[in-house]
This record gives structure tokens, sequence and C-alpha cells, in this order.
């Protein structure tokens, strides 16, 4: 499972997405022809485990790797697609989860319905900007796009500023507002303040695309218009936090309370903007970016109301090209696929109708997965497992040398309250009071964010739920919620190669298990020694903890600076230390979890392998990986993540492994005892 590490906050990692990607011919599950007998695996034990399929496997074209996770994402995204297409062509009951989800899929899939329309969809809300007179009712309207948007991941959100609904930083007991930064047409902010000559090319590029999809809504000066939008996103981005703010967490932490908004962030009638946005009896917000929202407050007032809503016509027809004409969608994918993206070829519109009812109804489309492909009893599996690397962890940190008395209660402490959430929720999202009717994408849109804006809402009336879910279980991955508490693995990722609810516990253990483990880690490690065990904000590693962690970890650091796939080019041990860590802690975790699963008796040789090597031998696969050498150049120099042959030979360093391939002095691999590393 690949995390990917906010940088606005670590609250949340996440992992993976859907891939549109067919399968490769040579790409399939584990099997026998996978491993290199010829190979001695105390030599190269990446190759023993892998050889075979190395040989076989072909990188698809237009790719520049290919690798487990890969197949997964193409076997889910095989799975989830004929799911969708098969609800929508079987009518099912009206009301229930199935029937919304194939109607939303079909009416997006209705392409001539669209045409037909026209803009005719937009006019409502376009006349609700053209009543727009004064900063009162521009602050109104602004009110109404806060959304629940963004989660704590998103640096930019669509609207000019984004909502997340979670417990605070120093209260675990309350949900709060999170409100960011956001209302930038572009990425980021150095798409618009960078001089360099290809970025003024980029925004050049920005002005004539606002200026043609000005043009396809019949506004006239376009051209003039499009100038003086993107010098108002210019101003909005001049009051974006710089990105180097945005990895420190601490940084985020603003509380403020509702008076504080009218003195800290004049401009906005905020009276106004949290009527309509549905935010009147609140009063705890963090406001994450503070200079963001003092900044745009003083542009709503200072700036033209008439510039004002040209950005917003311009960015509602951008908020919904994909259910708009083909020729606003078509210049929606000119820009932002082919400029931005490089994307050459528009996807197939099945392929985008299957992703915006993934986007819409995430946990309605969960349903319809999991009643498939990921049935209560291999719910039940993965949760002893889970169960098993808790118990595993817990008797790990009682004995770690490099913390301390107190620091040990501290984790064992968090430890005992970590929630781990497998597969799916225990309780469904409620759909019933969203109306999904076919042929109408554009209101089925419309409707579906109402619904998630409201249920977001909602939750601030609510207790702090460490269990509510931020991943779809068809979305293959991970998401850690350092705040609160918690860890989920969705359903997609539970299943093979690194996961056989039917099959072979050692495999199981030694792929998923050790997966599991080490996102684990992250909650213990200096990603996570920031959140107490209610997910609070507070460093409770003390300065002699850390300073033994980091000399235990000095030892590692020398490990990967050793490894050198070219004569120019050695792995940056520093640079990817965090994860090879977690790598060592995940397997000597899911060992001993795979050990107490066994409840002293001893396992079956399968394929004439012990237990013992077919575990070992399941994590070395799961870290397979072909790529061409340009492609693991590149990771090499910016990935924390070490190659997968790398990330393999963690086993040097378990001596249990050793025992199981009897491994000696001389084989390429051996470690004496000594120089093993310990951290875990």
């Amino acid at each position: 499972m690949i995390l990917l590490r906010t940088t606005a906050h670590a609250a949340i990692l996440a992992a993976t997405v859907l891939s549109a990607a067919a399968a490769p011919p040579a790409a399939q599950d584990r099997n026998e022809d996978e491993t290199d007998h010829s190979i001695k695996p105390g030599n190269d034990f990446y190759r023993y485990a892998n050889g075979g399929w190395l040989r076989t496997v072909v990188i698809p074209a237009g790719q520049s790797s290919y690798d487990t996770r890969a197949l997964v994402n193409e076997k889910t995204s095989q799975r989830v697609g004929e799911l969708i297409q098969g609800v929508a062509s079987g009518r099912p009951a009206k009301g229930s989860v199935a029937q919304k989800v194939g109607d939303y899929y079909a009416s997006f899939m209705d392409e001539n319905g669209i045409e037909a329309k026209k803009l005719t969809p937009l006019a409502g809300e376009m006349a609700a900007i053209a009543a727009i007179t004064n900063t009162a009712s521009l602050s109104a309207y602004l009110g109404a796009t806060l959304s629940g948007e963004v989660n704590g991941v998103t640096a930019n959100s669509d609207h000019i500023f984004g909502l997340w609904v979670n417990q605070g930083f120093r209260d675990a007991d309350h949900n709060v507002v999170h409100l960011m930064q956001g209302g930038l047409g572009m990425p980021g902010r150095d798409d618009y303040l960078d001089p360099s000559p290809k970025m003024v090319e980029l925004r050049a590029q920005y002005q004539a695309h606002i200026a043609t999809v000005l043009k396809l809504a019949g506004i006239a000066d376009a051209e003039i218009r499009a100038a003086r939008i993107l010098s108002l996103e210019i101003r909005i981005a001049k009051a974006f936090a710089p990105d180097a703010d945005a990895a420190d967490v601490f940084k985020q932490n603003n509380p403020w309370k509702r008076a504080d908004f009218g003195v800290k962030a004049p401009g906005i009638d905020w009276v106004a903007y949290f009527k309509s946005a549905g935010l009147v009896e609140q009063s705890d917000f963090v406001v994450w970016q503070p200079s963001a929202v003092t900044c745009i407050s003083a542009l709503v007032n200072s700036e033209a109301i008439d510039l004002w809503k040209d950005y917003l016509r311009f960015h509602l027809i951008e908020h919904y090209a994909s259910v708009l004409p083909k020729a606003v969608a078509a210049e929606h994918f000119a820009f932002y696929d082919n400029i931005l993206s490089g994307t050459q070829q528009v996807p197939d519109r099945n392929k985008s109708a299957i992703a915006a009812t993934n986007r819409a109804l995430g946990l309605a489309v969960g349903q319809l997965y999991t009643q498939r492909y990921f049935p209560p009893e291999a719910k039940a599996r993965a949760q002893t497992m889970a169960v098993d690397l808790i118990t595993a962890y817990r008797a790990r940190i009682s004995n770690l040398t490099w913390m301390s008395p107190q620091t040990k209660q501290k984790a064992l402490a968090k430890l005992a309250a970590f929630k781990i959430g497998i597969g799916y929720p225990d309780e469904w999202t409620d759909y019933s009071t969203l109306d999904i009717v076919r042929g109408d994408a554009f209101g089925n849109l419309r409707r579906a964010e109402a619904f998630l804006r409201l249920r977001n809402l909602a939750r601030l009336k609510q207790p702090v739920d460490p269990i509510e879910w931020p991943i779809d279980p068809q979305i293959p991955g991970a998401v850690i919620m350092f705040s609160p508490n918690a860890e989920f693995f969705s359903a997609a990722i539970l299943q093979r190669p690194y996961f056989d609810s039917q099959g072979d516990s050692a495999s199981n253990y030694g792929s998923a298990g050790a997966g599991m483990a080490h996102e684990i880690s992250h909650s213990f490690d200096e990603l996570g020694n920031i959140y107490d065990a209610q997910g609070r904000l507070g460093d409770w590693w003390t300065t002699e903890d850390r300073a033994q962690y980091h000399a235990a970890a000095e030892r590692l650091v020398v490990q990967m600076n050793g490894y050198c796939p070219f004569a120019d080019l050695c792995l940056n041990g520093k640079q990817v230390l965090s994860e090879s860590i977690a790598d060592l802690a995940g397997l000597l975790v899911a060992h001993d979890a795979y050990i107490l699963s066994l409840k002293g008796k001893s396992d079956r040789v399968l394929g004439g392998l012990s237990g013992e090597q077919r575990f070992f031998l399941s994590f070395a696969q799961r870290w397979r990986k072909a790529q061409g050498e340009p492609a693991l150049r590149q990771q090499i120099k910016t990935d924390t993540h070490p190659p997968g042959m790398y990330r393999s030979d963690s086993v040097r360093n378990v001596d249990e492994w050793y025992k199981a391939y009897q491994i000696a002095p001389g084989d390429k691999l051996y470690l004496e005892p000594e120089d093993r590393v310990r951290i875990w």
C-alpha cells in the first residue's frame, strides 16, 4: 500500500486510486512459476522470489513500470466497471442503492441528452450570480459554495474556502470546521507566481482557456474578462500560505472563534457567509491558512462586484464541465488534462462515467462491491489478522530499547485506543434521501453534492467517530487518521495477491499483514509521535527517545546507502529512511502475528515450502516491480520509498529468515547478527 502524504496536514495519509488501464496478459495472481529456483535465496532473495514473474511480465504501453499494486488496481477497476454497468442495464428497484448507482452512471453516459439541454441546467445558478449586487449578497453566495470537498489532503479547494469536518487538533471530543484556502483554477500557488518563462506561458494558456469557456457560455468581451479573472486569481494565490508551511501541522492549528472572523479577516460579510453556509450555530473553527482567509476576505470587499461575478460564472462552468455539452467538456480536457497533465487522448466516456459514479456515490458502489467480492467471512479473517498485529505490537513496544518507560506507557495507551477499520463500514451511509434521476446528469451531480454537504454539516452535532470511513471499499488502499487515532484498510486492498480470505495464512501475514503493520508503525514513529491516544497534537517522545531512535536508525541509513543498482547511482538512505523503518517494522510485527496465529502449532508444508518460507516469500513478492532504467533512476532520485528489490531485502535484518532459508556466511545478503538493524 503506497501512502500519499499530505503536504497540508498529517492527519490523513491516503493510498492509491483505481487504474483505467487494462491488465496485460502476463500479469496474473501469484502462481508457482513466479519464483526462480536457479537463484540462491541468500544471494538475491528478491529475484529468487520473483524471477519467473520478472521474465514474463509485460509493462503496458504508455507506462514506465508495472507492479503488484497496478495489477490490483486494474483488476478492481474492471470489477467495479462491470458492477456499475450491470446495475445500469438491469433497472433495479426504485430507491435501492443499485438503482441510484445505475441511474447515475446511465445519466452520465447520456451524452445526447446532455447535449440537448445545452447550458440550460446552469440557468438557476447563473441567475443567482447575476442577482449579486453588493458585498452582503456576494458573501452569501460564496457561503453557499462552502462544501466538504476537501478531506485534509487537498491543498486547494475548488471554491474560495474548503471545509473539512473533523475533531480539533487539541479537542478530541468535538468535531469542528477546518477551513482551508482555495479558489484557484490552477493547482497551486507557484503556477501563478513563478516568473519562469514556462510558467508565464502556462498562465497565458490558462487565460486563453478562461476566455474560451466564457465564449462558450455566450459571455461578451471574453478576453477582457479572462484577463481580469486571472488577475484576481493571482492576487488570491499571493495570499496562499507557502508550501513550506503546509508541511508543518502546528502551523495549521489556528483556532478561531466565530467572532474572530470579523476582526482578523474583515471584508466578507461573515454573518451572511456563515448563514448561507449553514454554520450559524458553529462557534469553533480551525483556520489552516490565516493569511489566505484574511487576504481573500479583503479581496471580497475591495474588488469590483462585477469581477467577482465573472469569476464565479467561469468557475461554475468549470465545476460542472463533465455534465455539460461536449464543447465545454472538450475545452476542460484541453487545458486540465492535456496542457497541465500531458494526457493526449480523451478518456473513454465509459471510464469517465464510472469514475464520476464512484466520486458521487462511493459508499453506495462500495456496498455492491463488497457484497460480491468481500463477504463477511473475508472481513472476519482480516480482522483476526489485525488483532494479532496489535497484540504483536503491544509486545514489541513493551520491549523497545530506545523508548523510555514513560514513553512506552504513552505508546501503549495509544495502541490501546487505536481503531482499525477493515474492508467496509459496519453501518453503511443511508442514501434514501438522495434522489437520482435517470436522464438528469447535471441534477444528479448537484443533488449528490448537496447530500454530502448536509451529511458533513450534520457531523458537527455528532460525537467524534474514529470509525468514520474516509476511503471507499472499492478503492485499493489504506488511510491513516492520526486525528482521530484510527486506520482503515479497504476491501479492495485485501484481495489476491496481497490477501486471500480462503488461502494460506502464512502468505497472508507475509504480504497483507506486513503491509498493514507497516502502516500501523507510522502512528508510532516520527510521523505519528506528535499525536496522542486521542489524536490530539502533542509530541510524546522525549529528547532521549528521539536521540536513541536516530542512533538505531543510522545503521539502516548506512545499509540503504550501500544499495547501488547503477555504478553512478546509489540509494539515499536518509531520503528513504522513514519508509525503510516501516518496512522492517511491518515485517517483524507481521511475523510475530503469524506465529501468534498458529497458537503454538506447527504450520503445514505447502508446495514443498514450510510456513516460515511461505511467509518470507510472500513478503518479497509483494514488492515485485518491473521498470526500465529511466523509471528506476527517477524513483531513486525522488521517491521516499526504496525500489521494490531493496524493500524485499528487509529480510536481511530478521533472524527467522536466516533459519527458514538456511542463509549462511558467504551468501551475498548475509549479515552478522550484530550488524542486523534492530529498531522495532
